[in-house]
């Protein structure tokens, strides 16, 4: 079992880390502070991320990318999200849609919606999943007839007819494309009765409503979206009518260590730039770094750091393979990353003392963006319920603990 990177990864994560610090980190405090959370967005980050090839990376080489791998993407977040966390996320959802329309979307489908997105340098993509009313029991799913989501798609000649509301949809107020999950079956069970659509910001019957205004993250928008009598033709229908429950828990294999490496880019930077700190900072006639419990913090914050990558580069490998891969790791990268980043953060502000809390120093931006995690794509509550429903079904034994397979994927890096 080897850790390392081949060389196109290692490319790739130079991209990143140049794009990071050359265009993110100079700007990201200024949006930040912007109290007009619609003004936090950049239409300039997402057109030089296209310059310099990582808008479409993930995509085939005919609609702009250069198909990177999962562990590659993974790496590529972390490297955006040490500069600013908003902006990575605004780049992880797009890649995780492509990745949707990559494994379910017909020739046809691919042909029409992907050239649509890599022709247009500000086309990012979005997913429409929350709604006011349904957040956690969506995620579980709570399975009782009925419940959950409630937007519905009601057959009409040639297509469907899409009404409801979502809200929280990250990018959702600036995609070109968005991805709505609605009812096909208002009363069945939302594992039989949910279907994916494939809806353009164009679409008549579709508009946004408020951006809201995040403790952090706030780079990246978040908005409510609304469909009105938004007409949608059969062939946008993205896979099986009713399984797109079913078809996210099996396609979305990289969407739970996506969001798992953006956090990790945040507890990258807490330790960093506390580090930098420490070694200035001088009490007691000498830097702090030397006192020895402020040591045990930076100890503690360095393997937050070290163990949430060698879990994500692990889940984000066997991604690479639905065959092989582990269904844990669907649910648990999110959550073991997420609590070691806002320990961090946690510790950061205690050893920054007052200048922590002030915002010239950009110590307290880090406290808020690491605890959207604590909730983004989905609570840490139910990653656990989750992961405990997927447990009850395993019995004792080896078989529990075999996590690894024995043979290497066949797309692994």
């Amino acid at each position: 079992m080897e850790f390392r990177i081949d060389a196109k990864t290692a490319r790739w994560r130079q991209v990143a880390r140049d794009f990071a610090n050359e265009v993110v980190r100079p700007i990201a405090a200024e949006l930040d502070a912007q109290r007009n959370p619609a003004d936090a967005w950049s239409w300039a980050l997402v057109e030089e991320a296209d310059r310099r090839g990582l808008r479409q990376a993930p995509a085939p080489a005919e609609y702009g990318g250069d198909d990177t791998s999962y562990l590659a993407n993974t790496v590529m977040l972390e490297e955006i999200a040490a500069a600013d966390v908003g902006s990575s996320v605004v780049i992880a959802q797009h890649w995780k849609y492509i990745h949707m329309i990559r494994e379910i979307a017909t020739p046809d489908q691919q042909r029409r919606w992907l050239t649509r997105i890599a022709e247009n340098p500000r086309a990012v993509m979005a997913a429409a999943f929350t709604e006011p009313g349904a957040g956690s029991d969506n995620f579980l799913p709570y399975d009782a007839p009925g419940a959950g989501m409630q937007t519905r798609a009601e057959r009409r000649d040639g297509g469907y007819v899409l009404n409801g509301m979502k809200h929280f949809i990250s990018n959702g107020n600036r995609a070109d494309v968005v991805l709505t999950f609605a009812r096909t079956d208002p009363d069945g069970p939302l594992t039989s009765s949910v279907s994916l659509f494939l809806v353009g910001a164009d679409n008549p019957g579709f508009s946004t409503g408020r951006v809201h205004d995040k403790t952090g993250e706030r780079l990246a928008n978040n908005a409510e979206l609304l469909y009105r009598d938004a007409f949608v033709a059969e062939e946008d229908r993205l896979g099986e009518e009713g399984a797109a429950m079913v078809d996210v828990a099996r396609l979305l294999r990289g969407s739970n260590t996506y969001a798992g490496a953006c956090a990790l880019g945040v507890a990258r930077e807490c330790y960093d730039r506390t580090m930098a700190f420490c070694r200035e900072r001088v009490q007691g006639g000498k830097p702090i770094v030397e006192h020895e419990n402020v040591g045990a913090y930076l100890a503690d914050m360095y393997l937050n750091v070290d163990v949430a990558r060698t879990y994500l580069w692990r889940a984000a490998w066997q991604a690479g393979s639905a065959d092989t891969f582990e269904g844990k790791l669907g649910i648990t990268p999110k959550l073991v990353v997420s609590e070691r980043t806002f320990d961090s953060a946690r510790k950061m502000m205690e050893v920054w003392g007052g200048r922590g809390v002030m915002k010239e120093n950009g110590i307290e931006k880090l406290l808020r963006d690491a605890a959207i995690w604590l909730h983004s794509d989905g609570t840490n509550i139910v990653m656990r319920m989750k992961l405990m429903n997927n447990l009850r079904a395993c019995g004792p034994g080896p078989e529990l603990w075999d996590a690894v397979p024995t043979e290497a994927p066949a797309q692994m890096v």
